[in-house]
């Protein structure tokens, strides 16, 4: 009797300890690994969320839009430079102005004479495209050597220089230096001159004809000159 009472305690803690333990594992929370199965099925299963949905965009980036008047208003920023910038500079040659063209002006018409040398000074204006000095003269001594009295003769002992000067030539000339002259004509009684000066842009040129008594021929000289310039 005492046999059978110890064999049927011992299979019931058997069975209490199973029972124990069985309700135990069900109640039991899923381990990380369960859930990381279970999870893994479950994407399997259907689409992934964040597939589908876009992504957000960075907290960290911003997107700045503007509308016109904030355009606007970086355009009149006082801190910005909208000063506007200087007006390009003009060449003198691209002013606009009166131009001389058709006219004429008169350098000398008379008859003169010459001991050392005589000057006629004139100027070229603004705006001159192509300025021309026409002329002629013709000088006479005046008692020649072999000669009396206030005869008059057109042979080499006439002779003179022309020179045509501008304002540093003709101050190197007053100085007794020898100037690179713009034009000249040596030791002639008689002479036609056409030459072509430079073009003005918006200031006037000084310039200087002068007759210079050629030595070696008679001490005093009279000239005929007629000399204009056209423009």
């Amino acid at each position: 009797m005492k046999k059978t009472l110890f064999w049927m305690l011992v299979a019931f803690s058997f069975w209490a300890s199973y029972f124990y333990f069985r309700h135990y594992s069900q109640a039991k929370p899923a381990t990380a690994h369960q859930t990381a199965a279970d999870s893994s099925g479950d994407d399997a299963a259907q689409p992934s969320a964040a597939a589908s949905t876009p992504a957000a965009p960075d907290a960290n980036s911003s997107v700045q839009v503007k509308g016109p008047l904030a355009q606007f208003m970086d355009n009149v920023n006082p801190w910005h430079d909208n000063t506007p910038p200087p007006p390009p500079k003009l060449n003198p040659s691209d002013r606009i102005a009166d131009s001389p063209v058709g006219t004429s002006s008169a350098i000398v018409h008379k008859t003169f004479a010459v001991t050392a040398a005589a000057k006629f000074p004139f100027q070229i204006p603004p705006h001159a495209a192509n300025p021309q000095l026409h002329g002629t003269y013709r000088s006479f001594a005046q008692n020649a050597p072999g000669q009396s009295g206030g005869g008059q003769s057109s042979d080499e002992f006439a002779d003179v220089d022309l020179l045509l000067m501008n304002d540093q030539q003709y101050s190197d000339f007053l100085h007794g230096q020898s100037p690179d002259v713009i034009y000249s004509v040596d030791a002639s009684h008689e002479q036609d001159v056409s030459f072509g000066l430079p073009a003005t842009l918006d200031q006037s040129v000084q310039y200087y004809l002068v007759f210079r008594n050629t030595s070696g021929g008679a001490r005093k000289k009279l000239i005929q000159a007629d000399f204009r310039v056209d423009f």
